[in-house]
């Protein structure tokens, strides 16, 4: 693993709460997540350059740096606003290129409710973003000041929605770097995602691709 530092603190941890019905709440402790230094971000950014991605989320601090310092190397950004709080609302996010957020941060940010109200909204404040909205079990959302798309879930019996956030970023993510189209990478990313919250745990629960695409669910019409 590169770029690995340690630090005296302990290692930023969350505590997983899960309700009957699959849906979780996490208690989120920073640690030695929110010690990362101007330098070693700098020293970090040299292997990288043009084009490639940067996925954040608000979990580690220096945020604003690490934004600006991508931009300035033409990075493809990705924010996560997740946890959402006051600083990351009033943080400038027209360098992001893609925004990939649920509907309480969208209402959050933009004091919206409606899916696509809270997509326009945004898009009125940064033209060039990409924004993905995800919905639960009303699927997601995609919207730019060119195109919109809407991808239903696929249907399955949630046991545990934990990950499913991540895994749904991360394979669209993934499909987007490989030159795959919005509507192929929405389409993998809630298929993924369905999986995920079929299983129990997080990191666990992440299928993997081969999975993913063999996978035979029915997508919900």
């Amino acid at each position: 693993m590169s770029f690995l530092s340690s630090s005296g603190s302990s290692t930023g941890t969350a505590i997983i709460q899960v309700a009957p019905s699959g849906e979780n709440c996490i208690i989120l402790n920073h640690g030695a997540n929110y010690e990362n230094t101007k330098e070693e971000i700098d020293e970090a950014f040299k292997s990288f350059g043009t084009g490639d991605i940067l996925l954040l989320q608000n979990e580690i601090n220096l945020l604003p740096y690490l934004i600006e310092k991508a931009a300035e190397k033409g990075m493809e950004i990705a924010l996560n606003p997740s946890p959402i709080d006051e600083n990351l609302m009033k943080m400038d996010l027209s360098a992001v290129r893609y925004l990939i957020l649920n509907e309480i941060e969208g209402e959050a940010i933009t004091g919206r409710k409606e899916p696509k109200e809270i997509c326009r909204t945004l898009l009125e404040c940064y033209p060039n973003m990409k924004v993905v909205l995800t919905m639960g079990g009303d699927g997601a959302l995609y919207m730019d000041k060119d195109s919109a798309f809407r991808q239903s879930i696929f249907e399955v019996k949630a046991v545990d929605t934990t990950g499913a956030g991540d895994t749904f970023t991360g394979y669209f993510l993934a499909f987007i770097s490989e030159g795959k189209t919005v509507p192929e990478a929405l389409k993998a990313a809630s298929k993924a995602a369905a999986i995920a919250v079929s299983r129990n745990g997080a990191a666990a629960s992440i299928p993997e691709r081969e999975e993913v695409l063999a996978a035979e669910i029915l997508e919900k019409t």
